[in-house]
Order: C-alpha cells, then sequence, then structure tokens
C-alpha cells in the first residue's frame, strides 16, 4: 500500500498535514514511492530547523502521517522566517507527492475530511475550519492562534472524531489568512 499524502504544503504560517494510506515495509529492495514520500518528509522537516524554524519530523504511525510547524502549544512561527525556509527547503517541499486518486477516492477524501471538520466543532472546538481542496484530493486546513491543537479541548474532541477520519492524521498550528 502506498502511503496518500492528502496535504503536503505548508502554510505561509503554520502547516497541518493530512495523510492517509498504509506504508510500504522497507525490503532491501530500490526505494518505493511511499519511501521516497517519506524521505522528502523526512528531509523536509530537518531543513526548515535548519532555517529556524520549529518543526519536528513527521510521525508514520498506522498509515498516518502527522507534520506541523510551530512549537509546543500551538507557538506561533514569524510569517517571514516559514517562507525564507520554506523557500530554502523547495527541493524537498516539491518532491513530497500526491498519490493518484480517482474522481471517487477524491470525493471519499473530501467527505470523510469535512465530516471530521463537522465533528471536532459539535466536540468542543467551535471554530475549527473546514478544509480547503486541491485538484489533487490535497486538503489543507490553517488552524488559527485561537486553536492550540496539545490543549485538553482540541485532544478530546481528536478522540471523540477518530471514527470520522479513519486512516487521517491531523496536526498543526498557526494563523489564518
Amino acid at each position: 500500500m502506498k502511503t496518500r499524502l492528502l496535504l503536503a504544503a505548508v502554510a505561509a504560517t503554520a502547516s497541518f498535514v493530512v495523510a492517509c494510506g498504509g506504508e510500504e515495509a522497507n525490503t532491501g529492495s530500490p526505494a518505493t514511492g511511499a519511501d521516497k514520500n517519506k524521505q522528502a518528509m523526512l528531509d523536509f522537516a530537518r531543513c526548515m530547523r535548519e532555517n529556524g524554524v520549529d518543526m519536528p519530523d513527521p510521525k508514520f504511525e498506522g498509515g498516518r502521517v502527522t507534520m506541523r510547524a510551530g512549537g509546543p502549544g500551538g507557538k506561533q512561527i514569524n510569517p517571514d522566517d516559514m517562507r525564507a525556509a520554506e523557500k530554502a527547503c523547495a527541493k524537498y517541499q516539491e518532491a513530497i507527492k500526491p498519490p493518484d486518486m480517482s474522481e471517487e477516492e477524491k470525493a471519499e477524501n473530501k467527505k470523510a475530511a469535512l465530516a471530521n471538520a463537522r465533528c471536532m466543532r459539535e466536540n468542543g472546538v467551535p471554530d475549527f475550519p473546514d478544509p480547503q481542496f486541491d485538484e489533487n484530493g490535497g486538503a489543507q486546513i490553517r488552524i488559527g492562534k485561537n486553536l492550540d491543537p496539545e490543549g485538553p479541548a482540541f485532544q478530546k474532541a481528536m478522540k471523540a472524531c477518530e471514527k470520522t477520519m479513519p486512516g487521517f492524521g491531523t496536526s498543526g498550528s498557526g494563523e489564518d489568512k
């Protein structure tokens, strides 16, 4: 199974990356598309840190990919610093390839992402935004500075809404534009 990256773009002040699908096992054979995507995400996070943006390595758990920018508790990132780091790390970000999805898969992913956003709002995070979708089926969610992804209300809602996001991982902080 290949990792399906629904969101690879890092927002101007933060990132919120959502991904689904299984990871391919490392068999010692030449790198697969999923392996290359995983390495590109690791390289991108490393490059961002080297260029002054607090971005931990992405987490790859149970077919989910969680990638974020910003420190603990939704620490804000200076937009100029983010833009400069993104420019310096563009080759790694460009190497993160979206999956090839059928129109049906895109519709299913959109439906699931919207259901998750609605669930988050209904479970204690009233300002949780709807995702924005691109032509590849990718989704981007900008979490404003009024939301704390590490806070108890957000975490409680995440747990309550797990059923609406099978295969999805979420994380992020930042400022709405």
